[in-house]
């Protein structure tokens, strides 16, 4: 058991013992416009033709963060106290995955692109090697699953242009 998994646990045993009735959502690996983790800033750093690291052998499956606040707002609706899995659909990719993705939506340079382990990088904790969610009471409960994680990347680097 990681401590990374350890108070993740810690905060959703907290929010259940204030409030029972909480509803507790994981989620993972979100990106969104005005984000500063990696994701979020990939495509710019690509774009201003910055050469970047990008994890092979993690894996997740990608969120975008419009995406995660329409199912919050549906899940808030419910008022179904439960643990909910919320992410994008589909397979799920590794961060060289995404930052390959991005290249293709956008014909950047894939030459931008270092492959990295993540045992190469220092992080102030130590990750799952796949923090991959099923999102299975979501559509039990009848709503929708989300869109393909790289369908919402699509949209989001379309927006990200408008901007």
């Amino acid at each position: 058991r990681s401590v990374y998994g350890a108070s993740k646990l810690e905060g959703e045993i907290r929010a259940r013992n204030a409030y029972a009735r909480s509803i507790i959502v994981r989620s993972g690996w979100i990106y969104g416009h005005d984000g500063t983790n990696f994701l979020s800033v990939m495509p710019k750093l690509l774009a201003d033709g910055k050469k970047i690291k990008a994890i092979e052998d993690s894996y997740g499956t990608p969120t975008f963060a419009d995406d995660l606040a329409k199912r919050l707002r549906e899940l808030a609706e419910l008022d179904l106290p439960c643990i909910y899995h919320v992410t994008n659909s589909g397979e799920g990719a590794s961060y060289a995955d995404f930052a390959r993705k991005v290249c293709q939506l956008k014909g950047f340079n894939t030459g931008l692109l270092e492959s990295a382990s993540a045992n190469d990088l220092k992080r102030p904790a130590p990750r799952p090697i796949s923090s991959k969610l099923a999102c299975l009471f979501s559509e039990k409960f009848g709503l929708s699953l989300l869109s393909d994680w790289d369908e919402s990347l699509k949209n989001f680097l379309d927006n990200k242009a408008e901007k």
